[in-house]
């Protein structure tokens, strides 16, 4: 399983539209006053759905980035205001946090290894059990996935997927596993 998409409220689409281009995300689906979907550079995806009212969050949202302190200096200087500035954490992630146009709270951070890989990672995770079944001994538990898709799952084939949009089954590319 790969969790790759999420979805908040909005109260105001043209502010919340506004509001993740600025933080960098680029929009690919558009249907206002409705939904909007974006993509990050690396190609998860995020949605914004208009609702009447978001209650107060119990949810955060996080957006990776190797550039904190840089990003959060040009996201202010665009307007966008923070409910804190970038801070170490004590579990090894540095932190900015900052609310959308609705109120969802979202949180910018720089984890590194420690994101996956923290030193009090619990040794019974798939990737570790995945490695121990893995008799290629090439590539290690916080590399496995630099290794070609190919070698990772060999006997893998192309599925096509499909999904539901607005009452209809979209079919779209073959997804070859391999390319993962």
């Amino acid at each position: 399983m790969k969790l790759n998409q999420v979805t908040v409220g909005c109260v105001d689409y043209d502010a919340s539209v506004k509001f993740y281009e600025t933080l960098g995300l680029v929009q690919i689906v558009g249907s206002p006053p409705d939904y909007a979907r974006f993509e990050t550079a690396t190609g998860e995806t995020f949605s914004i759905h208009a609702v009447d009212q978001v209650f107060e969050p119990t949810s955060m949202i996080y957006f990776e980035t190797a550039t904190l302190d840089d990003d959060v200096a040009a996201l202010e200087a665009k307007g966008i205001i923070f409910d804190t500035r970038p801070k170490n954490q004590t579990w090894g992630w540095r932190e900015a946090r900052l609310r959308d146009p609705a109120g969802n709270a979202l949180c910018l951070f720089h984890g590194g290894d420690n994101r996956r890989f923290p030193p009090w990672r619990i040794s019974n995770s798939n990737q570790e059990k995945d490695m121990k079944n893995d008799n290629s001994n090439s590539g290690t538990c916080e590399h496995d996935s630099q290794r070609p898709a190919a070698v990772r799952r060999p006997d893998a084939r192309p599925i096509w997927l499909a999904y539901p949009v607005g009452g209809a089954i979209n079919v779209g590319w073959p997804h070859d596993p391999r390319w993962d």
